[in-house]
């Protein structure tokens, strides 16, 4: 895998209601990149993400899985490091932990099933961590699935940040194709998620005007100037309109709606090109600490150049591939064959090699530059909320907010002898 700027960096989570389809959206976008060649399907225990022995028996994600994607933006290339977490809420620190490390987030709402308890915690946690966001309705191959009705209650229950970006068009009771409302163009399916121009067919114009009203609506939320032209009967131009949602969709002021089929690997395409145009890179952020040094309070933007710093928010012990500590690098690059300084833990620990996850998969690289995420193997004394750093620069970030458990116990046991007894007797 190439090395990729902090300019170049997409850091997505996937949030949603359990069984809403994050893990075969994570599928679909695989597909359409290139990452794989074939789509893993849940029931069969062949997705990148869920791939414990335990998520295929049970058929859901258990925990939080990076999967690393190389797309071709309109600017050049970019990496987009998807994060797929669980979405049941037994498993909320997963997600907790993987959206304090992301930028922006894709709820995913199945279409027929509509706004579930998982959507509503989902935009919380996007209010709660100030995150861009969009969402990307799923199921859209299912003919008794109404994009319309499910507009209707995220305007509702959400606000008129809502703003939908295009219209099913269906032959036959099948998902052909889209109306793009934001340029007001057809297009049709023609392989997977490409798509080739169409005529806007007559039968989909009522909905296409209603969904065209709410997202202009979207766009003169942003500014009185545009809100006093929208309510004086004035048109935006398109310029304005497409000027409008790259600033403000960045900034969480509106909130897209794409949609597409997840099995069918439909409208990945289009959502590639939203990531990639919308969503903000790490470098519009900053990373908030402290200076152990000095205990004042600590704030730099994501920065390549400058000395190394990064926070540890998971780490995956797997049978299979062992102990990795999945890190965020905050500042400076992150190299193999350094010593790096552990802030929390006041000691050192060498890096041998510098890799990124892409589920059970343990690629490799010779960096990772401010705002991109990888992990390194075997430290022995790192742990989950911990910082590292250089000791002439020893920098603390925050640990990633856990929920604390309803109920919660460790058994112990009295004797050495008893600790196989306890392990089969709780097997």
């Amino acid at each position: 895998m190439n090395v990729y700027g902090t300019k170049q960096i997409r850091n997505v989570v996937l949030l949603g209601h359990g069984g809403a389809g994050k893990t075969t959206v994570a599928e679909a976008l695989a597909l359409v990149t290139g990452t794989t060649k074939r789509m893993g399907k849940v029931p069969e225990g062949t997705t990148i993400s869920d791939y414990d022995k335990e998520e295929i028996k049970r058929q859901f994600s258990i925990s939080t899985t990076l999967i690393p994607l190389e797309y071709q933006g309109e600017d050049g290339p970019i990496k987009i490091n998807l994060l797929d977490t669980p979405g049941y809420f037994d498993f909320v620190g997963e997600v907790e932990e993987a959206i304090s490390v992301a930028d922006a987030a894709i709820i995913v709402v199945n279409c027929k099933a509509g706004i579930e308890v998982g959507t509503e915690k989902a935009w919380e946690l996007c209010e709660e961590y100030n995150l861009p966001r969009l969402f990307f309705v799923t199921n859209m191959d299912d003919d008794q699935a109404s994009f319309r009705e499910l507009i209707l209650k995220l305007e509702k229950q959400f606000g008129r940040k809502i703003a939908p970006f295009q219209v099913p068009i269906r032959e036959n009771e099948k998902f052909v194709g889209f109306v793009n409302a934001v340029k007001m163009e057809g297009r049709r399916f023609t392989h997977l998620s490409e798509y080739e121009k169409c005529e806007i067919p007559e039968y989909t114009k009522k909905n296409l005007g209603i969904i065209r009203d709410a997202l202009i609506e979207a766009v003169a939320e942003t500014s009185e100037e545009y809100m006093e032209r929208y309510f004086s009967g004035e048109e935006f131009t398109q310029e304005e309109i497409a000027q409008a949602l790259r600033e403000h969709v960045s900034e969480g002021n509106i909130v897209p709606v794409m949609m597409g089929s997840g099995i069918n690997a439909q409208g990945f395409a289009y959502l590639l090109q939203a990531i990639d145009k919308y969503f903000p890179s790490p470098d519009k952020f900053e990373c908030v600490g402290v200076d152990v040094s000095t205990a004042e309070r600590f704030t730099a933007k994501y920065n390549d150049d400058v000395s190394l710093s990064a926070r540890v928010f998971k780490t995956v012990v797997d049978p299979f591939i062992g102990k990795y500590s999945l890190m965020k690098v905050c500042t400076g690059t992150l190299k193999p064959d350094t010593v790096i300084y552990n802030v929390n833990k006041d000691a050192e620990e060498k890096v041998q090699k510098v890799y990124v996850l892409r589920g059970k998969d343990v690629i490799e690289v010779p960096e990772l530059k401010a705002g991109d995420i990888g992990a390194v193997a075997k430290l022995n004394v790192t742990q989950t909320g911990d910082t590292i750093a250089v000791r002439t620069a020893p920098i603390v970030y925050h640990k990633p907010k856990i929920s604390t458990p309803y109920t919660y116990m460790a058994y112990a046991a009295k004797t050495k002898g008893d600790e196989d007894k306890i392990s089969s007797a709780l097997a």
